[in-house]
């Protein structure tokens, strides 16, 4: 995985994704986040579904036993705003955490 500093990615409580990638509270690298179009409801579910799968990885790897449990068949078709700011809180220690808009390398928002 890419080595990235957490200084180079948070700037303001702004997470500013690096060559497509953020960093957790944890200090782990993941891909940036799908971008959400409003009135778009296919990009905010993909955002959840991401948002899902990064924190079932977090989860794992830190041993975090209560949020592997917590994840257990959950997918984005159910996911509610307390549970998006839980997920975000255990990933990034937010709970509405900002992207800053930068493209990954060859993309850009409407991809």
């Amino acid at each position: 995985m890419h080595s990235v500093s957490l200084r180079e990615t948070a700037t303001n409580l702004v997470r500013r994704p690096v060559n497509g990638i953020v960093i957790t509270a944890s200090g782990r690298s993941i891909p940036q986040p799908p971008w959400i179009i409003p009135d778009d409801p296919a990009t905010t579910a993909a955002y959840d579904q991401w948002l899902i799968d990064q924190s079932r990885i977090e989860a794992v790897d830190t041993g975090e036993e209560w949020m592997i449990c917590r994840l257990a068949g959950l997918d984005a078709g159910f996911m509610d705003p307390s549970l998006r700011h839980l997920l975000s809180d255990f990933l990034f220690g937010l709970p509405e955490p900002e992207f800053e808009a930068r493209h990954r390398t060859g993309s850009s928002p409407e991809e």
